[in-house]
């Protein structure tokens, strides 16, 4: 495994870390049995940067990855994020007031079954969100208590990214990141680079897409809580597609399509840490492979060209 510093905290992440959105079953149903088999096996090739969310499940995943770190959580760099309603009325809606951030983050440390959450992120905050004092003075305060040690956003749009790194306030930019959409590269690394802003990119593989095993026909299983049946709905999946067939050729007899997609996340300056999901232990082995399967200049070129 290779180690990268984690921006200013200074902490030392594995270069591949493991996000664990699919182990609440938004990628169809999972065992957990499998999800188990996936820590575990991240572990024993070094990842030790694994990244969660109180919305993953409406809490399950944390509660899982509690009981699947139970007596090794030393061995891990905790991230959870909050700001998700998840459950009651106001589900689907987002909340970053100081009060219900400071109670969902005790919820959090509760199913993690630890004291003090390494990362703890704002979950997709508004700019308007993170030009506020209010919550980074609570975030502030947790840190002083030792519930955290660190905090940063997790974002979807670009003008998010740039306010978190101009406000000065956020450790870390979690942003999705993939040879289908680089558009954080122009838009936010170069600004994080300067304010050595830690940056986590995730989404690697595209939501599947880019594992390169993904054919027209797999439209029809995007059912329910599958965030493909939203993501890839009507024409936009076989757009992305036809996309992905043009860097079929970063695959090699050595190389999967897969790996070649972290490897070219990895092949980033900016980048400290990549999340991808691994459903199971053979995933998992598969997306850590990335590290000695490095792209070369020729072939970043070529994706550039693209």
């Amino acid at each position: 495994m290779e180690y990268r510093i984690l921006g200013r905290t200074g902490l030392k992440v594995s270069a591949v870390g493991l996000g664990t959105m699919v182990h609440a079953g938004h990628f169809g149903p999972m065992d957990d049995s499998e999800s188990i088999g996936a820590i575990d096996a991240a572990l024993e090739l070094g990842v030790n940067f694994i990244d969660t969310s109180d919305a993953y499940g409406a809490g399950y995943s944390e509660t899982l990855l509690g009981k699947a770190l139970k007596g090794r959580r030393d061995k891990v760099i905790l991230a959870t994020k909050g700001g998700n309603v998840m459950t009651g009325p106001d589900r689907g809606k987002r909340n970053f007031s100081p009060d219900y951030i400071g109670r969902v983050m005790e919820e959090s440390l509760k199913r993690l079954q630890t004291d003090t959450i390494d990362l703890y992120q704002l979950h997709n905050p508004t700019v308007d969100v993170i030009r506020s004092d209010g919550i980074w003075e609570l975030l502030e305060r947790r840190k002083n208590e030792g519930k955290i040690r660190y905090y940063g956003v997790s974002i979807n749009k670009m003008e998010e990214g740039v306010a978190a790194v101009e406000g000065g306030r956020s450790d870390t930019i979690q942003i999705e990141y993939n040879l289908l959409d680089q558009s954080a590269a122009e838009a936010v690394f170069p600004l994080a680079q300067k304010a050595n802003v830690g940056v986590i990119a995730r989404a690697p593989l595209r939501r599947s897409l880019l594992t390169g095993k993904l054919t027209l026909a797999d439209q029809k299983r995007f059912q329910g809580e599958d965030v493909r049946a939203r993501n890839f709905a009507g024409e936009i999946f076989k757009k992305e597609l036809d996309k992905v067939e043009r860097l079929r050729f970063l695959a090699k007899a050595d190389r999967s399509m897969a790996q070649a997609a972290i490897a070219f996340c990895l092949a980033h300056p900016a980048v400290s840490v990549v999340i991808p999901g691994g459903r199971n232990a053979t995933q998992v082995r598969e997306n850590v492979g990335a590290v000695e399967r490095k792209l070369a200049a020729q072939e970043l070129a070529r994706v550039s060209e693209l």
